[in-house]
């Protein structure tokens, strides 16, 4: 068997890979033979997979969030920068540093529990973007990092979008309020900050739809 081989199984699913290395062990197919052979089951098995609508909206919040939220930690970092030197307030870079916080967390929420076994695919989708911008950097009274600072939340929403899938009703509902509060108050009512509110009403609709659908079963 060809290490080609060996390496694109890396794409499917623990059991699927040790079995599909078993058949081919037993056959004794190797080089472009087993490579086709398991690159076939790779496509075949993301087709199935990109069927549902899930995915393709976790790799647009993905991907369209990270960039929004690489606008929004920079943004936050310039803000910062002039608290110090006392040319923003200390409550409106709170309310922003809030709002980049809570943005990252529900956007990475939102794609952890919608990705599925398609995650590498959103992962990609987000690091494209990030890796663009940090090379692109020009600014030089700021480190690169700086636009990074969405990344640490988002990535801890995603791992809990993976383990929880949803939050209560009460929760996201509570949590969509306040980043709409903070966005009045803060005033950087920017078009394309409302699209970072989405991942965050979304939470609430799929949690009510959830919880309607739970009291029809009990009944």
């Amino acid at each position: 068997m060809s290490s080609l081989a060996e390496m694109a199984t890396i794409f499917l699913a623990p059991k699927d890979r040790d079995a599909v290395l078993g058949d081919l062990a037993e056959t004794g197919a190797s080089g472009w033979s087993a490579l086709r052979s398991v690159l076939g089951l790779v496509v075949r098995q993301q087709m199935e997979l990109w069927r549902a609508w899930q995915r393709w909206v976790a790799s647009s919040v993905a991907f369209a969030g990270s960039l929004l939220l690489l606008g929004a930690s920079f943004g936050l970092s310039v803000d910062s920068r002039h608290l110090l030197s006392g040319e923003r307030g200390y409550g409106s870079v709170l309310c922003e540093a809030l709002l980049m916080l809570s943005w990252a967390w529900t956007s990475g929420f939102v794609v952890g529990s919608l990705s599925g076994k398609a995650r590498w695919v959103s992962g990609i989708l987000c690091a494209i973007p990030c890796l663009s911008c940090v090379l692109r950097f020009q600014d030089t009274s700021l480190s690169r990092l700086c636009v990074l600072l969405f990344l640490l939340p988002g990535v801890v929403g995603a791992v809990q979008g993976v383990r929880r899938a949803r939050l209560s009703h009460r929760t996201a509902l509570t949590l969509a309020i306040a980043m709409t509060a903070l966005m009045l108050v803060w005033g950087g009512m920017y078009m394309q900050n409302w699209f970072l509110f989405l991942p965050a009403w979304w939470l609430v609709a799929h949690a009510e739809r959830s919880e309607l659908s739970s009291d029809k079963v009990g009944a």
